[in-house]
């Protein structure tokens, strides 16, 4: 036995056991620094690779979602608190008025408080196969969740108010069906909740329903790979759907030269028979999900980033750039619009949509940028670093609040 303890400390003097390091903050505060268009004021390393968007948070906090652990940061970079919010993926974070973060594993939503304490947390069967599950706010901090058998409709404090089943009056409901039955996006507003979902019989549909559980419509959107979905204003919802070509290769890539089908739809809320418009590109990838600024549209698919009329669907330009990947966040006040690419490069872009600036960071940016309440950039790169970024550009530049 002494022998053994002998052995193992020697072993852990050569081979020490390695704990996971605390996050690290580093400051630019190089006089060369303040000349650059993008100024990195902070960067905040050693997160995790990120598996979900940036979120806000009341009180100026930012969360950050990487696989089961939730990291809470302040606008300085100080990690105010870090929790496990789940065993395994947990999907996109929803936030309540109050601050509470709820994030969904499989078959069950997870309360997490402001201050990062555990708060409550629903359970329901599983089943189906989803990969990434899914929650969608609707009005009164309403909380959808959708499940391959049945939508639930919970409030915040975890107490089902209803659930619909089956998903469709036309379907015959059966356990069988439930377990085959994926979802790839959902979405809600004040009024209405939207899905789409395959019960692997070829095709995707877009199922609508309102607050009370009701049925509305359904529409037919084909054989997907990727679909995003963005309800609008004056009764209009916005979704890019990316179709299969005939012959496909893994990773989403088409083969013998053919490209994916990128769709851009506008639909009535109130009546999905047909689009109001719909808008049609050829993609390398995947088209990410759309933005509404104003009475524009802005949509990222095979490196380019589409400007279109909210409206009409026509398009007022394209700008191809190199390996665009990333969700665009738009600046409203100061006509710019921020996006990333899977090389680490965070491009400015002008709302006539030529190219104004370009700043290089370690990781690549597939998610969002955030536009911060204090007026600066905060991006988190697929490396584990999160930077906060001004925008020093002359004419237009962001203009920090505090």
């Amino acid at each position: 036995m002494r022998r053994f303890l002998v052995v193992f400390m020697i072993f852990v003097f050569i081979f020490p056991l390695t704990a996971q390091a605390a996050p690290k903050l580093e400051q630019y505060n190089h006089p060369s620094e303040t000349r650059q268009k993008g100024q990195i004021v902070w960067k905040l390393s050693g997160l995790g690779k990120p598996s979900e968007p940036l979120i806000l948070v009341p009180d100026d906090k930012l969360i950050i979602l990487a696989g089961s652990k939730m990291l809470c940061i302040n606008l300085q970079g100080n990690l105010l608190w870090e929790t496990k919010v789940g065993n395994g993926k947990m999907g996109t974070p929803i936030v309540t008025e109050k601050g509470s973060i709820f994030t969904a594993g499989k078959g069950v939503v997870v309360e997490t408080k402001i201050n990062g304490a555990r708060g409550w947390s629903f359970t329901a069967l599983p089943g189906g196969k989803d990969k990434e599950p899914q929650l969608a706010r609707g009005s009164n901090n309403l909380i959808y969740l959708p499940l391959p058998y049945a939508l639930y409709a919970l409030d915040t404090n975890g107490h089902t108010i209803w659930n619909f089943s089956p998903w469709d009056n036309s379907e015959r409901f059966t356990t069988k069906t439930a377990d085959k039955r994926s979802f790839m996006d959902c979405a809600a507003d004040e009024r209405t909740f939207f899905a789409v979902y395959t019960d692997q019989k070829a095709a995707y549909k877009m199922v609508v329903i309102d607050s009370q559980g009701n049925l509305l419509w359904n529409y037919w959107m084909g054989d997907l790979i990727a679909v995003n979905i963005v309800p609008g204003e004056q009764e209009r919802v916005y979704v890019t759907a990316t179709l299969k070509p005939s012959k496909q290769q893994a990773g989403g890539k088409s083969s013998s030269g053919k490209l994916n089908q990128g769709r851009i739809y506008c639909f009535d809320r109130n009546n999905g028979k047909k689009p109001l418009w719909q808008y049609n590109v050829k993609v390398t990838n995947t088209l990410t999900a759309p933005v509404l600024s104003g009475d524009s549209l802005y949509v990222v698919g095979g490196s380019s980033i589409y400007g279109l009329d909210a409206s009409t669907g026509i398009l007022k330009y394209e700008n191809r750039l190199s390996n665009l990947v990333s969700v665009p966040a738009v600046d409203e006040d100061n006509r710019r619009i921020y996006a990333g690419s899977s090389k680490g490069l965070l491009y400015a872009i002008g709302s006539n949509g030529r190219l104004d600036w370009h700043r290089e960071l370690e990781g690549a940016i597939e998610n969002a940028p955030l536009l911060g309440p204090d007026g600066y950039l905060y991006v988190c790169t697929q490396k584990g670093n999160l930077y906060k970024i001004r925008d020093n550009a002359d004419g237009v530049s962001v203009t920090p609040n505090r």
